[in-house]
């Protein structure tokens, strides 16, 4: 239904994951999607899930931009049959192929027909043409590769370093603890790291450490709740329940030993 597939390895610095959700799922199946710190395009090659809240619906045979998100969204499926493939950004990544401030889109989805995308207008239709995944995959890259040998842009180091520190230490680093490694006042930092991934550093660490937290729980048992929320940088079980409960929209306990993808969670509407 939902699956992940890596980059090649020269697209690695820029791209995250493609995705693709695809199949018949049952009436009324609820995907929250987690926030992640990433941008996504999605591609949408049939049916779709509907999203619970917002005002733009997305439509078959179409294509999308998602900001970047401080909380889950959640999709809901009433068709039959649903497909959409995803190319998921890394934070910096998108900076190499447009000039989108980001700040400007966060919590959002738009047509790509409002924004300055760089994909074609006709790129969804080639998508919809190839006969198979392996085959848009391959459009996909051969499309980003082009794009990236002509690219006049560039990612801000500065930015960059930030935000690799901030994943290495898993959105426990103290802000200030950036400061001393960039050569920009705060003032200038955070204008800059809000253009370049859409969100403050204390968000984008924010994020991080819920990310590392659902990670941690995926792998533990009931047992381990305390565990988990100190080696994740909460000060208790009831403080990790409250955050990932507000960013994910599901109890800390759902995660545990669950093998879905981290991004993602699947529960069901009864009927």
């Amino acid at each position: 239904m939902y699956n992940e597939y890596q980059p090649c390895d020269l697209l690695a610095p820029y791209v995250d994951k493609y995705w693709e959700f695809k199949g018949e799922p049952e009436y009324g199946m609820r995907i929250n999607i987690l926030p992640d710190g990433c941008t996504d395009f999605i591609f949408t090659l049939g049916e779709v899930a509907t999203p619970t809240s917002g005002s733009l619906v997305m439509q078959p045979y179409r294509s999308y931009f998602v900001g970047p998100m401080k909380s889950y969204t959640e999709l809901v499926t009433y068709a039959k049959t649903v497909h959409m493939l995803g190319i998921r950004f890394l934070p910096c990544g998108l900076s190499q192929f447009t000039k989108l401030p980001l700040y400007e889109f966060t919590n959002q989805r738009i047509s790509t027909c409002d924004i300055e995308s760089p994909f074609d207008p006709y790129f969804t239709e080639r998508l919809c043409e190839a006969s198979c995944l392996r085959d848009r995959i391959e459009i996909i890259e051969d499309f980003l590769i082009r794009k990236l040998y002509r690219s006049t842009l560039t990612t801000d180091r500065q930015i960059l370093l930030a935000v690799n520190r901030i994943n290495q230490h898993n959105g426990k680093l103290p802000i200030h603890s950036l400061l001393n490694d960039i050569s920009l006042c705060q003032r200038q930092f955070e204008r800059k790291f809000k253009q370049y991934t859409g969100f403050t550093p204390k968000e984008y660490s924010r994020i991080m450490k819920f990310k590392n937290a659902v990670e941690l729980l995926r792998t533990s048992s009931y047992n381990n709740l305390l565990s988990v929320a100190i080696n994740s940088g909460y000060y208790d079980v009831p403080h990790l329940s409250k955050e990932i409960k507000r960013l994910s929209g599901s109890g800390a306990t759902t995660f545990l030993s669950s093998p879905v993808p981290m991004d993602v969670t699947l529960t069901y509407i009864e009927t």
